[in-house]
């Protein structure tokens, strides 16, 4: 609900603050007097974009600020939290629009962008004027306020639902079909890589050893002549180091008494002989394990060639390579999934559909039961708002395919008078006929549709005599459902009102400047009898 409106330095007023009431308020006033500046003032509220022009003579800005009470509001609360706005009982909206386009917009006292304001406020204050703004004139709107006529919100978010899984099972069935080809190269192009290293058996730490087993082959035979000649020069049949060793021990044994100081050399050659006969043992066993192996080195050789040529595809080192096969098997895993999937993804879509067509024809039965029934009801509304003749249909065509809304589209048609084509509701010509239509469709959803606010930008124009009472009996009767502020020069819509506002120019110091204040009763009765006047006289306010 609404509860203050203040402008500030806008158009024509320099700073009104008016408090709205709960049920149905008219606003009236002299022609040009500034009545619907009060609905303009809101709709920048609401997220209309702002213009300088509003901005009053000789100013450098205008302020136009609304609190709107929260009760019941839950989802715009949620709005508020999901946009990390404050959250209270009461949404203060506030816009400044400055000359030199620096305007600024305040929720709860927080700044935010106009596209986050209209987020906000949608579905907060419904503004209908003869023809600028009415939801109902869109096709769009029909099927949703048919569904809540008839209760079949539940329903309906079932079949959405269904729906909704529907068209992801064909958007995943079509991603499919798209990468098709790519996915099967790649699994080709896998299997090829898995194939190449599994192929070649790796073992970790494989490869130092391979390369000192190569080095060992590569050396064995220039290894196997340098000991066979070590050991023929260290202890050989013929000329050899043991030999000469031996033929000097020969000759300075026998001589060690003569002089002491050989005695120490003599055992000094005897350790050097036993270090030649240990090493020349030693060289030779070594001898006998040297290997003359050509078919094993090309065999050591042809490994580590394939071990570098799987490093170079794969990875630095041979784990790293077979943490690559790890990886490829996975991709190719998964990818054999999609491939199943696939598969499985048709026998699902078709369940799916199967599933959204048994709702839909659920929904389209009880649709069409309940489009009676509102048609009835309107056509009675009408009648009493003098449109005897006027027929009110609901149309429906069948889909080819499920929609996201169900098995058929449906709009209103209106029939005015008797002889004439139906036609869409948006093609009315008549603006007092569209208004009557607009309030009869709004008051049998009245108990249903949740805009807490309804604003009536002089709806009423083109009406007259007991039209006009019956408008104000209606909107009466709808403010005990809704917040109806109606902007009207009619005094037959006017007493009907619960509360009465009037706005009114004055001059001070040469300046015009317009108030907006609520009529006592004793004033209401004067306001109506001036009204009355100027309705007798032909005149109209603006």
């Amino acid at each position: 609900m609404l509860q203050e409106l203040r402008a500030q330095n806008f158009a024509l007023f320099h700073d009104i603050h008016v408090s709205f009431r709960p049920g149905f308020t008219a606003i009236t006033g002299e022609t040009g007097s500034g009545k619907s500046l009060l609905v303009n003032s809101l709709s920048l509220l609401l997220g209309k974009k702002a213009e300088t022009i509003w901005i009053r003579k000789g100013e450098r800005e205008a302020l136009v600020e609304g609190i709107f009470s929260l009760k019941n509001q839950e989802p715009i609360k949620a709005k508020l939290k999901e946009k990390g706005l404050p959250q209270e009982e009461e949404l203060l909206v506030r816009r400044i629009i400055s000359r030199d386009g620096k305007n600024r917009i305040y929720i709860n006292d927080s700044p935010v962008t106009l596209h986050c304001l209209q987020e906000i406020t949608q579905g907060l204050v419904e503004i209908l004027s003869q023809r600028g703004g009415l939801r109902l004139l869109k096709a769009s709107h029909h099927l949703p306020l048919l569904d809540a006529f008839a209760r079949l919100e539940s329903l309906s978010d079932k079949y959405k639902a269904a729906y909704e899984k529907y068209e992801t099972l064909l958007q995943e069935k079509e991603a499919g079909k798209r990468g098709q080809e790519e996915r099967l190269r790649r699994m080709d192009y896998l299997a090829f890589q898995i194939g190449d290293i599994q192929g070649a058996n790796l073992q970790p730490g494989e490869e130092t050893s391979l390369r000192e087993r190569r080095d060992w082959l590569r050396a064995g035979e220039k290894l196997k002549k340098a000991l066979t000649q070590t050991v023929e020069v260290l202890d050989g049949e013929g000329v050899s180091a043991a030999q000469g060793v031996r033929q000097a021990l020969s000759l300075l044994s026998p001589l060690g008494h003569v002089k002491k100081e050989l005695i120490k050399e003599v055992q000094s050659l005897d350790e050097t002989l036993l270090r030649i006969q240990e090493s020349t043992a030693n060289l030779q066993s070594l001898l006998s394990r040297v290997e003359l192996n050509p078919q094993e080195l090309a065999q050591v050789e042809e490994r580590l060639d394939l071990i570098h040529r799987l490093k170079t595809r794969y990875g630095a080192t041979i784990e790293e390579v077979l943490s690559y096969l790890e990886k490829a098997q996975r991709e190719y895993e998964h990818l054999e999934k999609v491939q199943e999937r696939g598969k499985e993804i048709e026998k699902e879509i078709a369940e799916a559909k199967k599933e959204v067509e048994k709702l839909g024809q659920d929904l389209s039965s009880k649709r069409r039961e309940k489009a009676k029934e509102m048609e009835a009801q309107v056509e009675a509304t009408l009648a009493q708002l003098l449109m005897e003749d006027c027929r009110f249909m609901i149309t429906f065509r069948e889909r080819g395919e499920p929609g996201p809304q169900g098995l058929e589209d449906v709009a209103f048609f209106i029939r005015p008078n008797v002889g004439e084509e139906a036609k869409p509701l948006s093609r009315v010509a008549s603006g007092g006929e569209l208004s009557r239509i607009t309030l009869a469709i709004r008051r049998v959803l009245s108990d249903i549709e949740g805009t807490p606010v309804l604003v009536l930008d002089e709806i009423d124009a083109g009406i007259g005599g007991i039209t006009a009472h019956r408008v104000g009996e209606l909107l009466m009767d709808l403010g005990e459902q809704y917040q109806v502020i109606c902007v009207t020069h009619l005094p037959q819509v006017a007493r009907h009102s619960h509360h009465q506002l009037m706005v009114e120019k004055k001059r001070t110091r040469g300046k015009t400047l317009t108030q907006v204040r609520e009529l006592t009763p004793l004033e209401k009765e004067e306001e109506l009898k001036r009204m009355m006047g100027d309705e007798v006289s032909g005149g109209r306010q603006g």
